[in-house]
């Protein structure tokens, strides 16, 4: 049996049984009701091993909580203590289970036909996120959007309508990868479109694909502001924003060509879905007018603490409170440290970073910091001179 740690980014948040060895199979006995009696319908061997792996591998997938308390929906099985997910195939079977996050799960093994009909689930921009023959492009594409169509739930699905990966980052050397997606159906039970993180595996002959959705964080408020996570409609104000030169001067990004790149910034981010937690949106309580951004962001070296705001918010200790608020979503989600990143020059960061009780540690040349880190090379001239400036908090 197998419990998949290359689908590493959510470890802590779920748990995956794939292939489960047949001496570990259960009997029928341990089936929930439901469960047995349509076990005892099916006629034939195959059908009937098929349907006993699944059920072997959601209990492992499931852990201490018991396999007979799982129940249907329709078609669709439920569990009271979370989130559960089964598929099998020719030759393999999977489950997924979470607590806290909504799953599906499909295994595929090798289909030649999948070749004949890729046309009618994807199309040629969804195809070249995935740098890999066809065969493989068009297991991996249509086992993760099975895996969407199960998280969703509610039917009603075109696969190659409502269903839009939008980003993929695949390890060759390993045969493993990540991605998001958007299902963009909608229904009454889902009134919004949901961003759902996905992970792939191909093993031997077999596809496993997993899609998870964290339901997104509420908006939390400080004393003249509120922050929430990013949303599509956001993409014009994140355009505006990055179109100062003033406002990026410290940063290193070069701004967006148009509205459709932070737009599509908006629709491959990973971090909410991923982290639970990233950058957001600050907007005032009085007119939710949008002012900038502050939040969290999980990087090699900490989860760092970043900001940014229209020019014309500046010396009003907008910076500040929200960033106060940021540090207390932190502390009160069990998030242990922070860290803060600041040009020598940068003197209102540094001023916001001193006030919630950062503690600078370390002074890093620019071109020391480059060696390591891309700097283009106008940011590197605009900084000759400058040091980045390391801040640490531990909450």
């Amino acid at each position: 049996m197998s419990n998949f740690e290359a689908f590493s980014l959510l470890s802590k948040d779920i748990r995956i049984c794939v292939n489960p060895s047949k001496e570990a199979w259960i009997k029928a006995e341990e089936l929930s009701t439901k469960d047995f009696i349509r076990f005892k319908r099916l006629s034939q061997p195959d059908v009937r091993c098929r349907f006993i792996e699944s059920r072997t591998a959601l209990k492992h997938a499931l852990g201490k909580h018991a396999l007979q308390e799982l129940d249907f929906e329709q078609k669709r099985p439920v569990h009271p203590k979370g989130f559960v997910s089964l598929s099998h195939c020719k030759g393999g079977s999977a489950a997924v289970y979470s607590a806290n996050l909504e799953v599906g799960i499909d295994i595929e093994s090798t289909r030649e036909q999948i070749l004949r009909i890729g046309n009618k689930f994807t199309n040629e921009e969804e195809k070249s996120l995935f740098q890999m023959n066809e065969q493989d492009q068009l297991q991996f594409i249509w086992g993760i959007k099975e895996s969407l169509f199960k998280l969703y739930a509610y039917g009603n699905i075109d696969f190659k309508t409502h269903l839009k990966i939008t980003s993929v980052h695949w390890d060759a050397s390993n045969k493993t990868g990540w991605g998001t997606a958007w299902i963009t159906q909608t229904c009454e039970k889902r009134p919004q479109p949901l961003q759902c993180l996905f992970q792939f595996k191909k093993i031997g002959t077999h596809y496993i694909c997993v899609a998870t959705h964290r339901a997104p964080i509420l908006p939390f408020y400080s004393e003249r502001l509120f922050l929430r996570e990013w949303t599509p409609q956001d993409a014009k104000w994140l355009t505006e924003l990055n179109a100062n030169p003033k406002v990026t001067l410290y940063t290193g990004d070069a701004g967006f060509t148009c509205e459709q790149d932070a737009l599509n910034l908006i629709l491959t981010y990973p971090n909410y879905q991923r982290d639970g937690y990233g950058r957001w949106m600050v907007c005032l309580k009085e007119d939710h007018r949008p002012i900038g951004w502050c939040g969290l962001k999980n990087n090699p070296w900490g989860i760092d603490l970043g900001f940014r705001y229209f020019e014309e918010f500046w010396g009003h200790g907008y910076g500040l409170e929200a960033a106060r608020a940021a540090v207390l979503w932190a502390k009160d989600h069990g998030l242990y440290r922070l860290v803060g990143r600041t040009l020598s020059k940068n003197e209102g960061s540094i001023r916001i970073l001193e006030k919630i009780g950062m503690q600078h540690f370390e002074d890093v040349s620019i071109e020391e910091f480059s060696s390591n880190h891309h700097c283009s090379t106008d940011d590197l001239l605009h900084w000759k001179g400058q040091s980045v400036k390391n801040y640490i908090l531990d909450l």
